[in-house]
């Protein structure tokens, strides 16, 4: 008996000192690894910064110049009235830049005064046709806006009791008296210039819809005609992108802030270019061993200033175009964590379309945020709407009461017959009933901007690429005639140029349908270079930055 408990205390013992040996030796071993890994730290950080180093000079090199023009479109693009009064020559931009066919927007409204009369207005302008279409002449002079940009038209309307003709234009509204030919401009308590999307008539009075306002026509004034909506709680996700993009979230004072951050993103892009080129050649005088100092010196410290900045910029750019904007889509920000001076109109720049159903007494607004309607008299605060319709993220171009609940609505996806109330749309041309769509998708095969009848009976759709096309065959040998006027003097707006180029289409022509991916690609590349150019210079910093964080 003694005998085995003698020996079950000794095999307990040795499994003892087996244990702790295992554990001593394991415990060391965790040690060593942690020193090999210590030492190994400093390495593998040193591997990245030489990667960085790398990757910050030749995406520098690829992005300079593209970041210089990106920069200097993005200022000028913020403040389009500074701009208004140039345009581009036709040499400057790709051949199909150049509209024919009524294409491009030439018809976003159309006017009949009697049987051979026409009045077209578009991006192109107002143009007056005396013989059924056969020809056309330009209407715009007698006090229209001699700037191109401010010519563009949204929508006409004929006041048929006073013999005039409103245009809602991007410079304000207009009105042509048919008996003088002269164009009047409306006055507006805005200091600023609003772009105007349509005029509805409402029991006899005029109303012009800007994009952030509704207003009363009367004595050649504007007056405001306040609107609510019944609850805000969010703001729509793309617009809220495309304002942080560009710095108006935070109005005027931001887009000056921004400006300032596209002037230092030009200094940053030049000074890449000296910098690697001219950074190890010698210079004789002091002045130049100065600027050479300063270059380098600021270089750096000004990208570190304004990383967030310029990271955020580089961010929203990527889903400012198709194929990532798509992520946007039915997204929404909550407005506690939007700035006040974005919310003191809760309209502001939101406004696409608007008509008036005389049905049901209401003024139906298309905005960045949904359908909104409210009765005419401003009796009651706006609510949304849920309709099941399909309008392209630019808005609706099409937005008219047909009667009987059913309502015209086209846009970039097409022209669709909606019955409020009901699950689905139907597709005018091909008769196809529509679900609504539950993401973003690719304009249709004709991207409609407008759609009207001839005192004839002829219907016609003016589609976006292909111009005015008859739905049904018209009864004479005439169809609308562009005007080579048009053709052969064509400038494009400063603004529209600046847009065109900032957003990528402009090279469409060389990268054809890759070019949807050039937008989210720099913007992919420019963050690249952010993010190495920052570690390269915490690298650098490293044993100042150790300092501060033991303090």
């Amino acid at each position: 008996m003694s005998f085995i408990i003698f020996y079950n205390r000794f095999v307990f013992k040795k499994n003892r000192i087996k244990t702790v040996a295992y554990c001593s030796s394991a415990f060391i071993r965790i040690i060593l690894s942690n020193l090999r890994l210590e030492y190994r730290l400093p390495m593998i950080f040193k591997k990245i910064y030489k990667t960085a180093v790398s990757w910050h000079k030749y995406l520098g090199l690829l992005l300079s110049i593209i970041l210089v023009w990106m920069s200097v479109s993005g200022i000028l693009l913020n403040h389009p009235d500074l701009i208004a009064d140039f345009a581009v020559s036709k040499t400057y931009f790709p051949d199909d830049y150049i509209p024919s066919n009524w294409n491009r927007g030439g018809i976003q409204d159309i006017v009949y005064l009697g049987q051979d009369t026409i009045i077209i207005g578009g991006k192109q302008g107002v143009w007056k046709s005396n013989d059924s279409g056969k020809s056309f002449q330009s209407l715009m002079n007698n006090g229209f806006p001699e700037a191109i940009y401010y010519q563009k038209v949204n929508d006409l309307h004929y006041d048929t009791l006073q013999n005039e003709i409103y245009a809602a234009t991007f410079g304000g509204v207009y009105k042509l008296n048919l008996h003088t030919n002269h164009w009047t401009t409306l006055q507006s308590s805005q200091s600023y210039t609003e772009k105007f999307v349509k005029i509805i008539d409402i029991k006899g009075q005029l109303f012009a819809v800007s994009q952030s306002n509704i207003y009363k026509i009367a004595d050649h004034q504007l007056e405001v005609y306040p609107i609510f909506k019944k609850e805000r709680k969010y703001v729509d996700m793309i617009q809220f992108t495309f304002a942080l993009h560009s710095g108006w979230l935070w109005g005027t004072p931001g887009k000056l802030f921004y400006d300032c951050l596209s002037l230092i993103l030009i200094f940053l892009s030049l000074t890449s270019l000296y910098i690697t080129f001219f950074k190890k050649k010698k210079v004789s005088n002091s002045f130049s061993k100065k600027v050479k100092k300063f270059i380098i010196k600021y270089h750096t410290k000004i990208g570190v200033w304004t990383f967030v900045f310029l990271l955020i910029i580089g961010g929203t750019g990527m889903f400012m175009r198709p194929p990532l904007i798509v992520a946007l889509y039915n997204g929404q920000v909550p407005i506690s964590i939007i700035p006040d001076r974005f919310l003191e109109n809760e309209w502001y720049h939101s406004i696409r379309n608007a008509m008036y159903d005389t049905q049901t007494d209401r003024i139906i607004l298309d905005t960045t945020e949904g359908i909104y309607a409210g009765k005419s008299d401003a009796s009651s605060d706006f609510e949304k709407l849920n309709w099941k319709v399909n309008i392209f993220v630019m808005g609706a171009t099409i937005f008219e009461p047909l009667g009987g609940q059913h309502f015209l609505v086209g846009s970039f996806y097409g022209l669709f017959d909606y019955i409020e109330g009901q699950e689905y749309s139907t597709d005018v041309l091909t008769g196809e009933r529509t679900p609504l769509f539950q993401s973003i998708q690719k304009p249709g095969e004709f991207m409609t901007v407008a759609s009207f009848t001839s005192p004839k009976g002829e219907k016609y759709i003016s589609a976006y690429s292909q111009g005015l096309l008859a739905i049904t065959p018209p009864q004479e040998d005439t169809f609308y005639n562009f005007p080579q006027e048009i053709i052969d003097e064509y400038k494009m707006p400063l603004w529209n140029y600046m847009f065109e180029l900032h957003n990528g289409r402009l090279f469409q022509f060389i990268f054809d349908k890759y070019s949807i991916l050039l937008i989210p690609l720099l913007g992919l590349l420019f963050n690249i270079l952010l993010i190495t150019g920052l570690y390269e210079y915490l690298y650098r910093k490293r044993k100042k930055l150790r300092k501060l964080v033991k303090l």
